[in-house]
């Protein structure tokens, strides 16, 4: 036993391991507590099955740390995820995070009295935070039309009530080659975003199909990707002392991921150059 005390205390990787054992032993307990953001945000959250997390929080439930501004979105009944837009509420059916995107429908589905009364509105969104694919299929309303002067496009109609040949509503594809002509002989345009599964088929004549609208459809969001903070093993968030975006970690807040190993690195070192 003497002779193991005697080549430790000879060792040149004594000086090296006294300071690792000091710095375990005598560092501030603050600097091997676990951050709180990081805390909160790993909690999982959820609304009715979807999962969520950022850049969405539940606005009055949730850390807003945890999400990103303007990505706020209301849990109804605990089931159902409601967005907000400029031109209504719609529900979220799925977050796709790999993509970042997600489908959206109307909250209130449509009816053909909702078109006719024109509660129908164009799709308003704040681009600094949603976007519409760029293949998008998109339905077109066209109200008080007068057929007299494009009498072809009749099959168009939506069939409203009270309405004559002087005073129609017709919906086309944005994809119709006669939507110019349309558009010229009625006074008033709404376009909406519509969904269609893989092998639908667009027919650019017959009456408008309202399941279509009640589909729902794509929106991409723009946003900073998550995946890097995530794979390393953080928390996405924000900070809104200086609205940068932060990927939270077990040690403190980082720009972009979370640093493995310094620790241990930093006492190999000492060790190895002792």
């Amino acid at each position: 036993m003497n002779q193991i005390r005697s080549i430790l205390l000879a060792s040149p990787l004594l000086p090296a391991l006294n300071l690792v054992l000091f710095s375990f032993f005598f560092l501030p307990t603050t600097a091997f507590a676990v951050d709180e953001s990081f805390t909160i945000c790993r909690v999982p959250r959820y609304c009715g099955k979807l999962n969520i997390k950022f850049p969405f929080f539940i606005q009055g439930r949730d850390d807003p740390r945890c999400g990103y501004p303007g990505f706020e979105i209301h849990c109804r009944n605990n089931r159902k995820a409601i967005l907000s837009l400029g031109d209504g509420n719609y529900s979220i059916d799925n977050i796709f995070y790999t993509n970042q995107s997600i489908l959206v429908s109307r909250a209130v589905r449509f009816e053909t009295d909702s078109i006719c009364n024109h509660k129908i509105r164009n799709i308003s969104l704040p681009t600094d935070r949603y976007q519409l694919p760029p293949e998008i299929t998109e339905i077109v309303f066209l109200f008080n039309c007068n057929l007299t002067s494009i009498p072809k496009l009749s099959p168009h109609k939506i069939g409203c009530p009270a309405e004559n040949e002087t005073n129609s509503t017709l919906a086309l594809f944005n994809s119709d080659p006669q939507l110019k002509f349309a558009s010229e002989n009625c006074k008033e345009r709404v376009v909406t975003p519509v969904g269609f599964d893989q092998g639908d088929e667009l027919h650019a004549e017959g009456p408008l199909n309202i399941s279509l609208l009640n589909r729902g459809f794509v929106l991409n969001l723009t946003v900073s990707n998550c995946t890097i903070c995530e794979n390393s093993g953080g928390k996405c968030g924000f900070n809104y002392s200086n609205r940068h975006f932060k990927c939270f970690c077990p040690d403190r807040p980082h720009a972009w991921h979370c640093t493995h190993g310094m620790h241990v690195s930093l006492s190999l070192s000492l060790l190895i150059h002792a």
